[in-house]
């Protein structure tokens, strides 16, 4: 599955840029299951964690954009991704971890 950078920066810096939807798509994508809202920090930690190759080159991509701007500003990034990136493709992967209903209930 190929996302734009301006997707996948919801999942590489944290910040939602585009709708949750999307974050969605690409944690059921990744995990191959249908992700429920109270699991997404479950999901993401275990992303983070596993860091698959394709994820440490679109986080590295975007802190690469981060440094060459100087800025760490929401806004100011979208634009930029916008302007300069805006076909840019991140290919998603799979991890394979099962994410149990009740992980982030508690």
């Amino acid at each position: 599955m190929k996302v734009t950078l301006k997707q996948f920066f919801s999942l590489g810096d944290g910040r939602l840029s585009t709708e949750i939807g999307d974050v969605y798509k690409m944690l059921n994508y990744i995990f191959d299951m249908n992700i429920y809202t109270h699991q997404i920090p479950t999901a993401m930690r275990k992303l983070q964690e596993v860091n698959p190759e394709w994820f440490k080159e679109g986080v590295s991509l975007i802190n690469l954009i981060k440094s060459t701007e100087d800025t760490d500003d929401f806004e100011h990034l979208m634009k930029v991704i916008d302007t300069d990136y805006p076909d840019f493709k991140v290919e998603l992967g799979k991890v394979d971890f099962e994410i149990e209903f009740s992980a982030g209930l508690f």
